[in-house]
C-alpha cells in the first residue's frame, strides 16, 4: 500500500508543487495588501483632530454569547438586537444591560427568506428586509406576526424604511452603470433622481459604496461614502440639503477594481483604502468612525481605540472627536446612539457609553 502511495505522489509531485506555489503566492499577496492598507491608515493624513476629554464615559458591558447580533433599533427604555444567522430572533435589553428578554417573529405562510436579512425597528413599527429577494415585511409591536408589504421584486441594498408605505434604498441602475438611491412607495413605485445622487468616480459600484442612515425625528437621510471624505444629507424625497466632507483629505477613492471573468463579477484588487468605516446619527449629530489617523495622533495609541468624529447634523461642520477603547484586542464592529447613550458592539459583547455633550 505504501509503495503504491509513494509512486502516486511521485507522479503527481509536479501538480502538488504547483498547488503549493500558488497557495504561498496567494498568502504573500494577502500579506502585501494588508501591509499596504495599514500604511495608508497610519501615515500622516493632513488633518488635525480636536479631542476634548470625557465626552464618552464607559458604563455597562453585556456578553450576548454570539457575534452575529446587530443593532436593530431602540425605544426610550429598550434596545433591540437582531441576529444575522437567526433572522426571526430579537434580543432585547434595558439601557443598563441588566434586564434582557427575547422575542421570535412569525413569517407569513409560504414565506421563504434567502440571502442577508435585516430588521429595523422604529417603534412601534418593525420592518424585515431581504434585499436579494426584494422582500419587505412589517408588523406593529408588540404583535410579532409579520405581513408582506407590496414589493417590486427588485434587488436592493442598504434600505431604510420611512413608513410601511415608503422606503429609501440603494440599488444598481444598468442604464447609468452605477449604484443609485431611489425612493419606493406603494403609490408611485420608484422615484429616481436624475442624474443619480451618488457620484461615480471609478466603477460606479465599489467607489459609491457607503452607509445609508435615517433619523425619523428630523426626517433627514445621510449617505456616508466608505472610500472618500464625502457625505450627502437629504430629505425624504431625496432632495439634497447639503454635501459635507469629513476632516481628512481623501477626496477620491483609492481603490482598484478588477473583473473576475470566470464568475462574471468584480472585486477590489488594491488595498481597501476605507476612510469612513461606520456611521450613524441622532437628532443633533452625525457620528463617523474614521479609519484614518490624524497628524496629532500616535500609531501606538490609535491602534488601541476606535475614533468617532462628530459633525453637526444641521450643516455638516466638524466639532470634535472622542475615542472608544478596544475591548481586549477587539475594536467596535457596529454602533448607534439613542437618548445620549452610545451602544457599541464588540465581537459578542454589548458595551454602552454615556455621552456628555
Amino acid at each position: 500500500m505504501f509503495k503504491r502511495l509513494f509512486r502516486l505522489l511521485r507522479r503527481r509531485r509536479g501538480r502538488i508543487g504547483i498547488a503549493i506555489a500558488c497557495f504561498l503566492l496567494s498568502i504573500a499577496a494577502i500579506w502585501v495588501l494588508y501591509v499596504a492598507s495599514d500604511k495608508i491608515n497610519h501615515r500622516p493624513n493632513g488633518f488635525i483632530r480636536l479631542i476634548p476629554p470625557h465626552r464618552a464615559v464607559p458604563e455597562k458591558i453585556l456578553d450576548v454569547k454570539y457575534n452575529s447580533f446587530y443593532i436593530a433599533g431602540a425605544t426610550p427604555t429598550r434596545i433591540f438586537l437582531g441576529n444575522a444567522t437567526a433572522a426571526t430572533f430579537i434580543l432585547t435589553t434595558n439601557y443598563t444591560l441588566s434586564d434582557t428578554g427575547h422575542m421570535w417573529l412569525t413569517l407569513p405562510p409560504e414565506t421563504r427568506l434567502a440571502g442577508p436579512v435585516t430588521i429595523e425597528i422604529d417603534s412601534p413599527h418593525l420592518y424585515m428586509m431581504a434585499g436579494l429577494q426584494g422582500t419587505l415585511l412589517h408588523t406593529l409591536l408588540p404583535d410579532t406576526l409579520l405581513s408582506r408589504l407590496p414589493e417590486g421584486r427588485r434587488q436592493f441594498f442598504n434600505a431604510r424604511p420611512l413608513s410601511p408605505a415608503s422606503f429609501i434604498m440603494r440599488t444598481y441602475d444598468s442604464a447609468w452603470q452605477q449604484n443609485i438611491l431611489v425612493k419606493r412607495t406603494s403609490e408611485t413605485a420608484y422615484l429616481r433622481p436624475s442624474p443619480p445622487l451618488l457620484e461615480k468616480q471609478i466603477d460606479g459600484v465599489f467607489c459609491t459604496d457607503g452607509v445609508l442612515s435615517y433619523e425619523p425625528n428630523t426626517a433627514k437621510l445621510m449617505y456616508m461614502y466608505y472610500y472618500r471624505n464625502q457625505f450627502l444629507c437629504m430629505d425624504t424625497n431625496l432632495n439634497v440639503l447639503y454635501k459635507g466632507r469629513t476632516i481628512d483629505t481623501t477626496a477620491h477613492a483609492h481603490i482598484k477594481v478588477s473583473s473576475m471573468v470566470d464568475v462574471g463579477k468584480s472585486t477590489v484588487s488594491s488595498p481597501s483604502g476605507v476612510v469612513n468605516r461606520l456611521s450613524c446619527m441622532d437628532t443633533q449629530w452625525l457620528y463617523v468612525n474614521s479609519k484614518l489617523m490624524a497628524n496629532n495622533e500616535r500609531k501606538e495609541e490609535f491602534d488601541k481605540v476606535s475614533v468617532i468624529d462628530v459633525y453637526s447634523l444641521k450643516d455638516g461642520t466638524y466639532h470634535f472627536s472622542f475615542y472608544l477603547p478596544n475591548l481586549g484586542e477587539k475594536k467596535i464592529r457596529s454602533f448607534r446612539v439613542f437618548n445620549k447613550t452610545l451602544v457599541a458592539l464588540y465581537d459578542h459583547y454589548v458595551y454602552t457609553f454615556r455621552l456628555n455633550f
